[in-house]
């Protein structure tokens, strides 16, 4: 007997059952791995009350947690920071960004990533996603001017960038790359990992990352010079709590200069140290659950799963799925949430959401931390950049049509089946 063909009357937001009736955990990662080891590690710091990285730096919880996540990310250098903001700072402080620089950073990225380049005295320039959601090659290389310094292509959502376009035109300007792998920690681009790539990687350790220690952040490269003044602009008293190893004191010849307090406490290292352990299961997972989802929908009509730059590289947090227009991803989304699974539009009118950049309002407005901290009025940048809510149509006609749903480590392989259910239940529907 021929199955029955799925109608619109069918759906559950035109009155039909739904799909999906049992919970499905919708939001994961680090928070959700929080155990007896995290425990265990902080409440040694707190018996020893060396909260302190420096002092008993033999058995330094942050030490500890630099080297494993420098083993783990294939970089020669790893260095702890207080947040994914201070990693950014700090690296870019490493490289030398500073006033009269401008840096490129998508238009699709946390606000954090341009109010980096401002806090360093730099100017950001934004530039246009492609329908990978990440940076696109080539508005990056339209946006060069003579000003400008370094790119930082950001690994959004899991999705890792267009690393090699990226690099390739970063070296043929002379520019320096730093990646903002803070929603990409795990992941990996061509079997090397998302941060080891350019010449500086920065991670967040927030509490929806990857793994997490509350707050957090990682700076690392495989640069000697670039490490040390990463490791002097992230500590202002670096001087004094220890000197550069030996090896690379005598590759580095530097003199201190004037650095933040981004240092990452032990307790934060604790728990960062207890969990990094758990990131390559976590990232596992993830690209298992989406690869069952993708396999169980293929041929559903009017589906097109968004493009990844490398499939088997990306951290899998969600299913992507790009639409024709804007009414018809909220007509999916809408259909779809009634069935029972969380999902949502990348861009919704009704939410300021601050990875957009129309929603960048100190940016747009250019807006000093100071009259004396002011990077586009600073005399000393010969540039001019204008900026627009409507400047990156290409930007917001990608996010307008997406429409994700979320995947973690918490669901199984009967989740899958039931959103791949429901999935189909919706694309019969609508397209059948």
């Amino acid at each position: 007997m021929a199955a029955t063909k799925t109608k619109r009357s069918d759906l559950a937001i035109n009155g039909g059952p739904k799909a999906v009736t049992e919970d499905i955990p919708y939001v994961g990662f680090g928070v959700y791995e929080l155990g007896e080891e995290e425990k265990r590690c902080v409440n040694d710091v707190l018996n020893r009350k060396a909260v302190f990285r420096w002092q008993d730096a033999k058995h330094s919880y942050v030490m500890r947690f630099e080297e494993g996540f420098a083993k783990k990310t294939g970089a020669k250098h790893a260095l702890a920071v207080s947040s994914g903001t201070a990693a950014l700072v700090t690296g870019l402080t490493a490289l030398g960004v500073g006033p009269g620089d401008e840096v490129i950073v998508p238009a699709y990225t946390y606000i954090a990533s341009a109010s980096a380049v401002i806090l360093v005295g730099a100017v950001p320039v934004i530039a246009e996603i492609d329908d990978t959601l990440t940076l696109d090659p080539q508005d990056f290389e339209r946006k060069i001017t003579p000003y400008t310094k370094a790119v930082m292509p950001v690994h959004m959502r899991g999705i890792p960038c267009d690393m090699d376009s990226i690099m390739r035109i970063a070296k043929r300007h002379n520019l320096f790359v730093i990646e903002d792998a803070s929603q990409c920690d795990g992941g990996t681009y061509k079997g090397k990992r998302v941060g080891a790539i350019g010449h500086i990687g920065c991670f967040s350790l927030q509490a929806s990352k990857t793994i997490t220690s509350g707050e957090g952040g990682v700076v690392i490269t495989n640069d000697d010079h670039l490490y040390a003044r990463a490791a002097i602009a992230h500590d202002s008293g670096i001087a004094f709590w220890r000197k550069l190893s030996e090896e690379l004191a005598q590759k580095v010849t530097l003199q201190a200069f004037a650095g933040q307090g981004y240092r990452m406490n032990e307790l934060a290292g604790a728990v960062a140290f207890a969990q990094l352990h758990k990131l390559d299961k976590i990232v596992a997972v993830c690209r298992q659950r989406k690869k069952e989802l993708l396999r169980d929908i293929a041929g559903a009509p009017g589906l097109k799963p968004m493009r990844v730059p490398d499939p088997d590289g990306e951290c899998a947090y969600s299913a992507n799925f790009l639409f024709d227009s804007a009414e018809e991803a909220q007509r999916f989304a809408q259909a779809l949430s009634a069935e029972g699974v969380h999902v949502h539009t990348i861009h919704n009118e009704g939410f300021p959401d601050r990875h957009i950049y129309k929603y960048w309002d100190y940016v747009l407005n250019k807006v000093p931390i100071s009259p004396g901290r002011d990077p586009w009025r600073d005399p000393r940048y010969q540039g001019s950049v204008e900026y627009a809510e409507d400047m990156c149509p290409q930007t917001m006609s990608i996010l307008t049509r997406t429409v994700a749903v979320p995947l973690n480590q918490r669901m199984t392989r009967q989740h899958t089946r039931l959103i791949a259910k429901a999935i189909k239940k919706v694309a019969a529907g609508l397209y059948g």
